[in-house]
């Protein structure tokens, strides 16, 4: 299964949860992780599973699965964001229904109901983010698979010198605070993937995704397109090599494939 989402195909749409900080290359980031979540739930789904969105934004990821036939199920807290959805979808002359407001920490679905659960860009805006995993570990079938991403913590840091040495110095004199928690927040990925474990959700895949961009002292080095072009071609070396590890500390988008165990015979 590692070479099911080695191809970065492209959508016309962005989710756009959280704020863009400039040339950082995010919104080519998203449509990245968007376009390799159909892709490997095009893959995985045994034929008539149900697929959730959950806090599926204006659609992007739903829209393209419906669009290849997917039964895929809506849920998002925003009512802005399902008009801006069913807009989407009745451009694309696909079905509105099935989308649902609703909280990502209680849903109102029944235990064991989806095959593949899509979480797209949504934990880093809930404090307690293992309450969302709970649920997508109650509403999945057994076997079935989560995907889950978010913005990483230490891109930032490891792609500004001046930042970093900051960083590391604070972190040296013991002056190096924990992070509080921001709506919106980059987050740390061995934390996420303590509280995946935590649940009782058995690793997968990894794909970091977008590289850069290089900084000094938070002020952009290279123009944004060369940027992408530089993170686009790092990022191609690295999944070569099989590098993933790497990965997991530089990318700017961290996508993580999980899925709940199996029943036992």
């Amino acid at each position: 299964m590692g070479d099911v989402l080695q191809e970065v195909p492209t959508s016309p749409w962005i989710k756009q949860r959280t704020p863009q900080r400039p040339n950082s290359g995010f919104p080519t980031h998203v449509r990245a992780a968007n376009g390799l979540s159909v892709k490997y739930v095009l893959r995985v789904l045994p034929a008539g599973g149900r697929v959730l969105d959950l806090g599926c934004g204006s659609a992007p990821v739903l829209s393209q699965l419906r669009k290849h036939g997917v039964s895929c199920t809506g849920l998002e807290y925003s009512e802005d964001m399902l008009h801006h959805a069913a807009a989407r979808l009745r451009s694309m002359q696909l079905d509105v229904g099935d989308l649902h407001r609703g909280d990502c920490r209680e849903t109102q679905f029944e235990a064991a109901s989806f095959d593949v659960v899509v979480c797209l860009g949504v934990i880093s805006y809930v404090e307690d983010y293992a309450v969302v995993l709970r649920e997508i570990k109650r509403i999945l079938k057994p076997g079935g698979h989560a995907l889950v991403s978010f913005r990483n913590q230490f891109n930032p840091i490891l792609w500004d010198p001046a930042l970093g040495l900051k960083t590391l110095a604070r972190a040296a004199t013991g002056r190096l605070q924990p992070e509080t928690y921001k709506i919106g927040r980059f987050m740390d990925f061995r934390e996420f993937r303590q509280k995946m474990d935590d649940v009782g959700f058995e690793y997968r895949q990894f794909v970091g995704i977008g590289l850069g961009p290089v900084k000094l002292n938070r002020r952009a080095l290279l123009p944004e397109r060369l940027s992408i072009r530089l993170s686009d071609s790092l990022a191609a070396v690295l999944h070569r090599l099989g590098w993933q590890a790497p990965l997991r500390w530089l990318a700017d988008v961290s996508l993580w494939i999980y899925s709940k165990p199996a029943a036992k015979a």
